[in-house]
C-alpha cells in the first residue's frame, strides 16, 4: 500500500469526529528509543515520514512516524513517544484517541503479523495494556491499515480493510474492554463511527464513484445489521456521483459531508445535517471544489454543530460555514503548499491540523522525491505553519 493510502485510510476518518487498560501496564518509551522511562524530557520532533495525525483538544495531538507514536501538549513544539512497550511503530496499523487521557492503538503481532494486538491507555501514553484482538486472519498479514473506535472503555470496534480491487472488510466488535471479540458482517471495507454502544455509521473507503461509495452505511443494533442510506445530491449532480464521510454527531444534531463529481468534471463538496438522530438529512451547505482531473483534493471538518469548514486544494480555499449553512466565508490557505493532502482534524477552537504528500521529479520520472509533512493553523486555516517535514526517494 502507497503511503498516500495509508495517509488517507488512518488519517481522513478524523476530519469529521467532535477503556482496556488493566493489570500489567508498562510505562511507554522515550522518542526514538526503544527502551526509555516515558518521564524523560521531550525531543523536538520525530525525524521519521509522517504516516498519520491527529488534533485531539487544544495543543494536544498525536503523530504516527515509522520510527513512534508521539504526542505533544504545545502544538508540536516538542513530542513525546508514547508507543505502546513491545510494540514496533512499524506495526501499527491504527490509533484512535477519544480524548487527551484515553486511547488505543490497533497493530499487527510482532511475532505474528496475521494476528492483531489492540494497546490501551487511559493516561495519554504513559501506559498501555495490550491484549489480543480476535483471532489471527491471514488476510490481516497483507495490509498495513486497520480503523480503531470506542465509545467507552467497554464497547470498541476494529476494522481492517483486506487488500484487493474490492472494498471488503472485517469488523471485529468487543463489549467487555478487549477480553473477547466477535466477527460482525459489513457490507464494505471502511472505517466507522459510534455514538452509541448500538448506533453507528460506516463509508466505504473503495475509490470515488464506486457502487459501495456512492451510499453510508447506519447500525442500530452494535454493527450486527447495517442499512444503506444517501442523501439528496446538490442540483446538478448524482447519487452516484457522491463520497461520503463519517457523520459528527453532537445527539441528536449531526453533520454529514459529501463530496459530488471529480475526475475532470466539476465538484462539490455538500454539508448535510440532521436533527433526529440520522433519520433523516438536509442539504445546508455547498462549497465549490474545483475540477480534479483526478479524486477530489481537499477534506471537510466541523468544528461545532454549526461551524463546518471545507479544505479545497483544488481551488486554493478554506471555507468556514456557519450558522447551520447560512452563510460562508472563504481564505486562502498562506503557507500551506499546493499538493496532495492525506486528511486532518480541527478541534472546537478553530485549530487544525493536515498531512501534505507532495511528489516531485527533477525530470520524467526520474529523480522523484517525496515530502510528507504535518502543517497547523490556530485561525480555521487562515494561516498555516510547517510542524514536522521528512523527504524520501519516490
Amino acid at each position: 500500500m502507497s503511503m498516500r493510502a495509508i495517509l488517507c485510510t488512518i488519517a481522513l476518518s478524523v476530519a469529521l469526529m467532535p477503556a482496556l487498560a488493566g493489570c500489567g501496564a508498562q510505562p511507554a518509551g522515550h522518542l526514538l528509543q526503544a527502551t526509555a522511562s516515558a518521564s524523560a524530557s521531550p525531543h523536538r520532533a520525530p525525524s521519521f515520514p509522517v504516516r498519520a495525525a491527529q488534533l485531539v483538544r487544544g495543543n494536544t495531538g498525536w503523530v504516527l512516524t515509522a520510527g513512534a507514536l508521539s504526542m505533544t501538549s504545545n502544538g508540536g513544539q516538542t513530542w513525546t513517544a508514547v508507543t505502546p512497550p513491545g510494540v514496533p511503530a512499524g506495526a501499527i496499523m491504527g490509533v484512535y484517541f477519544q480524548n487527551t487521557k484515553n486511547g488505543w492503538v490497533v497493530s499487527s503481532s510482532a511475532s505474528n503479523r496475521a494476528q492483531l494486538v489492540i494497546s490501551a491507555t487511559t493516561d495519554g501514553g504513559s501506559s498501555w495494556s495490550t491484549s489480543p484482538a480476535g483471532r489471527p486472519d491471514p488476510g490481516f498479514a497483507d495490509t498495513d491499515s486497520a480503523h480503531v473506535d470506542f465509545v467507552d472503555k467497554q464497547h470498541g470496534w476494529v476494522v481492517v480493510t483486506l487488500p484487493g480491487s474490492l472494498s471488503i472488510g472485517v469488523l471485529l466488535h468487543t463489549t467487555d474492554g478487549g477480553r473477547t471479540w466477535q466477527q460482525l458482517p459489513m457490507p464494505t471495507g471502511g472505517p466507522v463511527e459510534f455514538i452509541s454502544p448500538n448506533t453507528g455509521w460506516l463509508t466505504s473507503d473503495g475509490q470515488p464513484g464506486t457502487y459501495a461509495s456512492e451510499k453510508f452505511y447506519v447500525t442500530r443494533d452494535g454493527g450486527r445489521t447495517w442499512r444503506a442510506d444517501t442523501a439528496t445530491p446538490p442540483a446538478g449532480f448524482r447519487r452516484a456521483q457522491a463520497t461520503y464521510t463519517l457523520p459528527a454527531f453532537t445527539s441528536p444534531t449531526g453533520v454529514l459531508a459529501g463530496i459530488f463529481g471529480g475526475e475532470g468534471a466539476r465538484a462539490v463538496l455538500g454539508f448535510y445535517q440532521t436533527n433526529d438522530g440520522g433519520a433523516s438529512w438536509a442539504l445546508r451547505a455547498t462549497v465549490p471544489m474545483g475540477a480534479p482531473q483526478g479524486d477530489v483534493n481537499g477534506f471537510p471538518a466541523v468544528i461545532g454543530p454549526a461551524t463546518w469548514i471545507a479544505v479545497s486544494m483544488d481551488t486554493r480555499q478554506v471555507v468556514t460555514v456557519t450558522g447551520d449553512g447560512a452563510d460562508e466565508a472563504s481564505v486562502s490557505p498562506a503557507g500551506l503548499p499546493r499538493g496532495g493532502l492525506g486528511g486532518g482534524s480541527f478541534t472546537t477552537t478553530g485549530s487544525g491540523w493536515v498531512v501534505s504528500d507532495i511528489d516531485k521529479c527533477a525530470g520524467f520520472k526520474t529523480d522523484c522525491t517525496e515530502t510528507i509533512a504535518l502543517f497547523a493553523t490556530t485561525d480555521e486555516g487562515a494561516h498555516w505553519s510547517l510542524k514536522l517535514s521528512s523527504t524520501t526517494p519516490g
